[in-house]
C-alpha cells in the first residue's frame, strides 16, 4: 500500500510538472495582458482597496512584473468584483469596499490554470470587464489625463477675470483648456487689436504652441505618454515691422476675447458652475485641478454609477452633487429638472425608495431638528413670526393659544410643542409632496422659493429634496388616473389630498459627482459631501 502511494504520489508531480510546461505564459497573450493592466489601473485610480493598488503596481512594474503578479492581480480582481454583486445600493454610493478581505476561490484557481494551458486568459479578462457606458471613451479620457499628468500643472488662480480685460494669466487660461480638450488645439484666438506709442498695429503674440492630446494613449504604466509638444519658434516682432508698411490688425494674446468668452462658458457649464463667462474663484479652482485627481474623481464616480445589474424600465434617479433630478420612461429621459438638496450639516441620504403618493396641498409637520436648530431661536426676534408664515402649535390637547406658548417660551420653559404649516401660497412644501417609505422622513416636493433654483449651487435644503418641476412630476405620475386639468382644479381648491400612485415609481438617490457627457468630455460637480476628499495615489507606495 506505502508503494502506491510513492508511486501515486510521483505521478501526481509529473503531472503538476507537465501541466507547468503547458502553461503559456501572460506575454503570450499581450491584448490580455494589457487589458488585464487597465482595468487594474482603473480600480486602482478609484481607490476602491489598498491590496488590489499594490497588486497592480507589482504587476506593471519593471522590478516585480511576472506571471504569478499578473495572475495575482487577476485573482484580486475576480474577488473584488464578487464582492460588489454583493453590496447594496447604498454601500455602492459610499465604495464601502477598502477593509474587505479579498479571498481567492479555488474554482477561479483553477480555471485560470485552465485558460493558461489554452492560452485563453482573455475570456477571464473580458468576464471582468464591469459595464460602464462608453467604456472605450473613459479610458480614451484617463489617457488624456494621465498623459497630462506628467506635464507641469502649475496653480493659475489669480483676481477675478472678466470678458474684454487684459491680464497676464489669459494665455495660460486659454492653453490649460485646449489641454483639457474644451478648446480645440487648431483654434486661433480672435483677439483685440493692440498698438505700439506710434499708433500702428504690430502682433504680441509670442505664446507657445500646444499640439493636440493623443486621445488614444494606452492606459498603461510602463509607457510614458507625452501629452503635449511646445514649439520653440517665436515670431520677431522687429521683422514683422520691418517687412511691412501697411501690416493689418493683430492681436493681443492677453485679452480676454470672445472666442475664449465662448470656450469659458462651456468649461463652466461641463463643471456646473455659474455660466457668466467670468474667470472667479470656483472657475479657477476646476482650471486648478491636477489631471490625475480628475481621473480619480471620474473613476470613483464611474463605480457608483454601476448601481445594480437591472434598472426598471421607469425610475426617477436624483444626482445629489448636480442638483439635478431625471425621470426615465422605458430608459428615455421624460423629465429633466433641477433640485435643490440638503447642506453639509443636514445631507440628503443616499437611498432607494419609491414614490407610493401624491400629497396635494399638504401641510407640513415641521421636524423637531428643524424647530429646535431654525424655529425657536427665530421667535425670539420675530414673535409674530407663527402667524406670519402660518404655523399651528399644537401638543397633545390640540391647538396652542399664542399666550400660553409664548409665556412659556420666553420665562425660560422651552418649547415643547409640535408646529404644522398650514397649505397655502407660503407652506415649504408648496403644493405637492412625494411620498417615499423611509425611515429618515425624507421626500421630495415642491417650495414656494423658486429664485433659489437659478443658483448654481443649491444644498440649502435640511434634508429633503425641492423639485423644480414638481408640477410635471406629479402629472406623470397621476397620468392614468386624472387629467392635468382635474389636478389643476384639486390644487386649486387648497384642500389637502393624498393621491395613490397606481404604480409606484422607484427613485434612487445617487452621488455622482462625474460622469462622461455625450460629446465623450468628463463632467464634474463639486463634492458638495466631502466623498472623494482624501485618495491615495496609485502612482505612489507606502
Amino acid at each position: 500500500m506505502t508503494g502506491f502511494r510513492v508511486v501515486f504520489g510521483l505521478w501526481l508531480l509529473f503531472c503538476a510538472a507537465m501541466s507547468s510546461a503547458a502553461a503559456s505564459s501572460w506575454q503570450d497573450e499581450p491584448e490580455a495582458r494589457l487589458q488585464l493592466h487597465q482595468q487594474g489601473l482603473e480600480l486602482a485610480l478609484a481607490d476602491v482597496h489598498p491590496m488590489l493598488t499594490l497588486w497592480w503596481q507589482q504587476a506593471v512594474s519593471v522590478d516585480s512584473a511576472s506571471d504569478e503578479a499578473d495572475d495575482r492581480l487577476l485573482l484580486g480582481m475576480q474577488a473584488f468584483w464578487r464582492y460588489w454583486a454583493s453590496l447594496s445600493f447604498v454601500d455602492r454610493q459610499y465604495l464601502s469596499t477598502t477593509d474587505v478581505p479579498l479571498l481567492f476561490q479555488e474554482q477561479d484557481k483553477s480555471e485560470l490554470l485552465l485558460a493558461a494551458e489554452q492560452r485563453r486568459r482573455h475570456v477571464l479578462v473580458q468576464k471582468l470587464a464591469p459595464g460602464y457606458a462608453s467604456h472605450e471613451q473613459l479610458q480614451q479620457q484617463l489617457a488624456r489625463l494621465l498623459a497630462l499628468n506628467v506635464e507641469p500643472w502649475p496653480a493659475l488662480r489669480t483676481a477675478t477675470v472678466r470678458p474684454g480685460e487684459r491680464v497676464a494669466v489669459v494665455p495660460h487660461i486659454r492653453e490649460r483648456l485646449r489641454l483639457l480638450g474644451d478648446m480645440p488645439a487648431e483654434t486661433g484666438a480672435s483677439l483685440s487689436v493692440v498698438s505700439d506709442d506710434t499708433g500702428a498695429p504690430y502682433d504680441t503674440d509670442d505664446s507657445d504652441t500646444v499640439s493636440p492630446i493623443d486621445n488614444a494613449a494606452v492606459l498603461d504604466s510602463s509607457r510614458v505618454v507625452d501629452g503635449v509638444v511646445v514649439s520653440d519658434d517665436r515670431v520677431s516682432l522687429d521683422g514683422i515691422r520691418s517687412a511691412f508698411v501697411d501690416v493689418s490688425p493683430i492681436h493681443d494674446p492677453e485679452v480676454y476675447d470672445a472666442d475664449l468668452e465662448r470656450v469659458v462658458r462651456d468649461f463652466q457649464q461641463r463643471h456646473g458652475l455659474q455660466v457668466d463667462g467670468v474667470i472667479g474663484p470656483q472657475t479657477f479652482a476646476w482650471l486648478d485641478v491636477a489631471p490625475l485627481r480628475r481621473a480619480q474623481l471620474l473613476m470613483r464616480s464611474m463605480l457608483r454609477t454601476l448601481i445594480g445589474d437591472k434598472l426598471p424600465s421607469s425610475y426617477l434617479l436624483v444626482n445629489i452633487p448636480e442638483y439635478r433630478l431625471r425621470l426615465y420612461q422605458d430608459q428615455v429621459v421624460v423629465l429633466d429638472s433641477d433640485v435643490i438638496v440638503g447642506k453639509g450639516q443636514r445631507r440628503t441620504p443616499i437611498m432607494s425608495s419609491k414614490i407610493t403618493n401624491v400629497v396635494l396641498n399638504p401641510p407640513w409637520n415641521v421636524p423637531r431638528s428643524i424647530i429646535e436648530r431654525d424655529i425657536v431661536p427665530r421667535l425670539y426676534r420675530e414673535p409674530d413670526y407663527i402667524e406670519r408664515e402660518g404655523f399651528e402649535v399644537l401638543d397633545g390637547a390640540g391647538l396652542v393659544p399664542r399666550a400660553e406658548w409664548q409665556a412659556r417660551l420666553y420665562n425660560g420653559g422651552g418649547f415643547p410643542y409640535r408646529l404644522r404649516q398650514k397649505p397655502g401660497a407660503r407652506n415649504a412644501l408648496g403644493a405637492y409632496k412625494f411620498h417615499l417609505p423611509n425611515d429618515d422622513a425624507i421626500y421630495l416636493h415642491d417650495t414656494p422659493g423658486r429664485s433659489l433654483f437659478s443658483r448654481d449651487s443649491r444644498a440649502l435644503s435640511s434634508g429633503c429634496v425641492r423639485v423644480e418641476g414638481a408640477e410635471q412630476l406629479a402629472n406623470w405620475l397621476l397620468s392614468g388616473q386624472m387629467s392635468p386639468e382635474r389636478l389643476a382644479a384639486l390644487k386649486g381648491s387648497g384642500v389637502t389630498r393624498w393621491l395613490r400612485v397606481a404604480q409606484p415609481l422607484p427613485v434612487f438617490m445617487v452621488y455622482w459627482p462625474g460622469w462622461l457627457g455625450s460629446d465623450g468630455l468628463p463632467r464634474f460637480r463639486n463634492d458638495i459631501y466631502d466623498f472623494d476628499r482624501a485618495l491615495s495615489s496609485p502612482f505612489t507606495s507606502g
